[in-house]
């Protein structure tokens, strides 16, 4: 499957012309880890040629300085994902909550949502235990947006705070259309 991907990857990416950019962290994180450890030879030289961004690196250093946002929400509650952790993303994504909201906060409780890919679809306990301390830290606090970048971990701090989380990404496009 790593053969597969890379191949496609390289196909997507015009030969390694073109970024390829991931919304994701958990598979931008998966395709710098998984996919590049398990390709030898010439797979792993190509694959090496494709520069992949994590959604949260290419608002931050490519979108984000080019873009005017005109009106910013008042409070936004950031989750930071594990996988984003790994990749070093983390104060990137908090600084673009903070080009975007006048107050943003970051539970000290949000380590990792639990949901482990999809497995807290089928364990529900997991993100439960995850996510006890986070909901009792967001207290009774009203938020403009609650954020994250990855759809799953959204899901999971859904349920768990009965909050609706998002991807930045959608909050950025709303704020920039205003």
């Amino acid at each position: 499957m790593a053969r597969r991907t890379a191949a496609a990857l390289w196909r997507w990416s015009d030969g390694g012309a073109l970024p390829v950019m991931i919304d994701a962290s958990s598979c931008a994180h998966g395709l710098h880890t998984d996919v590049a450890g398990s390709l030898e030879g010439e797979a792993r030289e190509r694959f090496e040629q494709i520069e992949i961004l994590d959604s949260i690196a290419w608002v931050h250093d490519r979108l984000l300085p080019r873009l005017e946002i005109g009106a910013r929400a008042a409070r936004v509650a950031v989750h930071p994902t594990c996988s984003a952790g790994h990749l070093g993303l983390t104060g990137r994504l908090v600084a673009i909550a903070e080009r975007l909201a006048e107050e943003v906060t970051v539970p000290v409780s949000t380590t990792c949502c639990g949901m482990a890919g999809d497995r807290g679809m089928l364990h529900p306990e997991l993100p439960a235990s995850a996510l006890r301390d986070v909901d009792r830290e967001l207290g009774g606090r009203h938020f403009d947006a609650c954020v994250s970048s990855n759809r799953t971990c959204e899901i999971g701090l859904e349920q768990e705070t009965g909050r609706p989380y998002a991807s930045f990404v959608l909050l950025l496009e709303e704020l920039t259309r205003r």
